[in-house]
């Protein structure tokens, strides 16, 4: 990846052929800006410069491949729904490169994302843990632009739901997603309180769309990773977000799945 900054870089400045096996993107610094503010993901502009693998044939024209690639992928049919996930919940597809900049349909709720995001990549860690959050923190902005809006949307929403339950009383909001072809399991969760108790219960949540996940896959080759909103009412900020991943197979007994399978799928 070559960034080029340069008060005014010349026009029509054909970029050179490279006899180097790595591929190579050459970039002027405004089209590296266009991409993330297009984007809004980290992982969304490192795929696309994977994909494209290769620079413009002028310096500049970034913004017009671009645009070329959304409207083919716009254009695009959906591919095959993998197996291990055919069947489950509601399909969705979306193009990966979208034409509008991220977040012009909600710019507060695709915010809300990059919120969630920020929350996890701050927070304290053991050292021995970071390699582990980078991993997670790129799989959960692996998820793709087109439905980022929707999900903070949803979590607002949850957040000013959870917000008014009665007192006592725990509310519950969840969303699930799945790419199949060995791709992580994304769960994200809004509760309207944060305790010892539904800390585990969200977990026994996560471990039982694991477990479930692994009954249509290789469990050992399997990651899901959970996260979880809860409201705050102290002023210091307006809600909590806890983090829980699970990798392989976390060795559940069978009586611990009957009791996750009775509180969370008991009204199928």
């Amino acid at each position: 990846m070559v960034i080029i900054e340069h008060p005014d870089p010349p026009a029509n400045f054909e970029i050179p052929a490279t006899s180097s096996c790595i591929p190579t993107v050459v970039l002027v610094r405004r089209d590296w800006e266009f991409l993330f503010d297009q984007l809004r993901s980290t992982y969304a502009v490192v795929n696309y410069l994977h994909r494209v693998g290769t620079p413009t044939a002028y310096l500049g024209e970034e913004p017009q491949r671009y645009y070329g690639m959304a409207a083919a992928d716009a254009a695009a049919s959906p591919g095959p729904i993998d197996p291990t996930i055919e069947g489950r919940g509601e399909p969705r597809s979306v193009p990966l490169l979208p034409a509008a900049p991220a977040g012009s349909d909600d710019d507060e709720a695709h915010g809300m994302v990059r919120l969630m995001l920020e929350d996890i990549a701050t927070s304290y860690m053991e050292p021995e843990c970071l390699e582990d959050r980078q991993r997670f923190l790129a799989s959960l902005d692996s998820l793709p632009i087109g439905h980022r809006s929707e999900l903070g949307r949803l979590l607002l929403d949850g957040l000013q739901q959870v917000r008014q339950s009665e007192p006592g009383s725990v509310l519950w909001r969840f969303r699930t997603f799945l790419s199949g072809q060995n791709r992580d399991q994304l769960g994200f969760g809004v509760c309207s309180t944060l305790t010892e108790t539904t800390r585990e219960a969200f977990r026994s949540w996560l471990l039982l769309r694991h477990h479930e996940r692994g009954l249509r896959e290789n469990l050992p080759e399997l990651t899901s990773i959970g996260v979880l909103l809860t409201p705050r009412s102290d002023g210091y900020r307006d809600w909590d977000t806890t983090m829980v991943a699970v990798q392989g197979d976390p060795e559940v007994t069978e009586e611990e799945l009957q009791q996750y399978h009775e509180v969370w799928n008991k009204s199928h």
